[in-house]
């Protein structure tokens, strides 16, 4: 006979741990809220797109950055609430955690003279060139494959790679249209892949190699924005030359093209080992092009896996907190 645990013995088979029943309470709590007619999903439809449209313009109307994040956590909690349970809950919710991402990725640089006093530049040239046997490894690789100035086929394909960045989408995408009861694990676990990335944004600041190369002066100009010449090749145009970047350029540190790609990877190992395979080439091919075309240094590559990794194993610590989430918006009942 099969030995049950002495947490089983202890509990009995229906009891379940302090934790989830502590969670069940608030869980409850906020159901009966909900429950209360259509007033919560109408108010959370309406209060979407003016959280969106005050988060797009927090400069103008002088958003704290602080302010900015809670307003933007508002919208895929706010995109739960409002659309009805089923796939369009998941497509939507999936909108309003990038929409959040892109968020927090862009809000340091909101004030880019107060990021630059802490800008690393420097160091992440140093780590690189202690892995690359005393040459950073982007400058290595782009010296042994490619000639300065010309595009190769080569160039070509390994900048499809770098934008293929969202074949993690596609394939939660895959998910939602054929295997629905797996996209609460897999887009949570794609979420946090994406927003632990964040805090670097804001505690490390980091100019890519690109950067490091063409504004700093570094590696003495050597190393090329290779996918930037690859579009404006394929487009016939000339790169801008009026030094704006989009985005946030010092948000190189770490990538979250590697995360959510080896998030993507761990879940697809889980369902086939072959289908792991695959996603642990594409991690590898996106790694590969990310250092070669001057994008990221192999620090972030290093750092991107291990926060898929922490994700993987910070799973079953988050699980009943986003259960208990899940269930609030969903309004299923705990387990018994």
């Amino acid at each position: 006979m099969k030995q049950r645990s002495a947490t089983h013995r202890r509990r009995g088979p229906n009891r379940r741990s302090p934790l989830a029943q502590a969670t069940d309470s608030v869980t409850l709590s906020i159901q009966r809220r909900l429950r209360r007619g259509k007033g919560p999903a109408i108010a959370a439809a309406l209060a979407v797109p003016v959280l969106v449209a005050l988060t797009l313009k927090r400069k103008r109307v002088g958003l704290h950055p602080v302010a900015t994040l809670v307003l933007g956590c508002g919208v895929p909690l706010g995109a739960a609430i409002a659309v009805p349970q089923g796939r369009p809950r998941y497509a939507a919710i999936a909108a309003g955690y990038m929409y959040l991402f892109k968020l927090s990725w862009e809000l340091p640089y909101d004030d880019p003279e107060r990021l630059r006093r802490r800008l690393l530049i420097d160091e992440p040239i140093r780590f690189d060139s202690f892995v690359g046997g005393g040459v950073p490894v982007g400058l290595r690789l782009q010296r042994a494959l490619r000639t300065k100035g010309e595009i190769s086929a080569f160039d070509i394909a390994v900048t499809a790679v770098y934008g293929s960045w969202f074949v993690p989408h596609l394939v939660l995408g895959y998910l939602l249209v054929r295997h629905d009861e797996y996209v609460p694990r897999a887009g949570g676990r794609l979420s946090a892949a994406y927003h632990l990335t964040t805090p670097f944004y804001w505690l490390w600041p980091e100019a890519p190699p690109w950067y490091a190369a063409e504004k700093e002066g570094r590696m003495d100009g050597e190393l090329d924005r290779v996918a930037r010449a690859v579009v404006c090749h394929i487009l016939k145009r000339e790169p801008p030359d009026d030094g704006s970047v989009p985005g946030n350029p010092w948000a190189s540190m770490p990538s979250d093209h590697i995360s959510s790609a080896a998030i993507t990877a761990l879940g697809l190992t889980e369902i086939n080992p072959i289908y792991g395979a695959v996603g642990w080439a594409y991690v590898g091919a996106a790694a590969f092009a990310v250092v070669y075309l001057g994008e990221h240094y192999v620090a972030d590559v290093l750092v991107g896996l291990a926060i898929a990794g922490a994700v993987e194993a910070g799973e079953v610590l988050a699980a009943p907190f986003i259960r208990a989430v899940t269930r609030s918006v969903s309004g299923t009942s705990p387990e018994r």
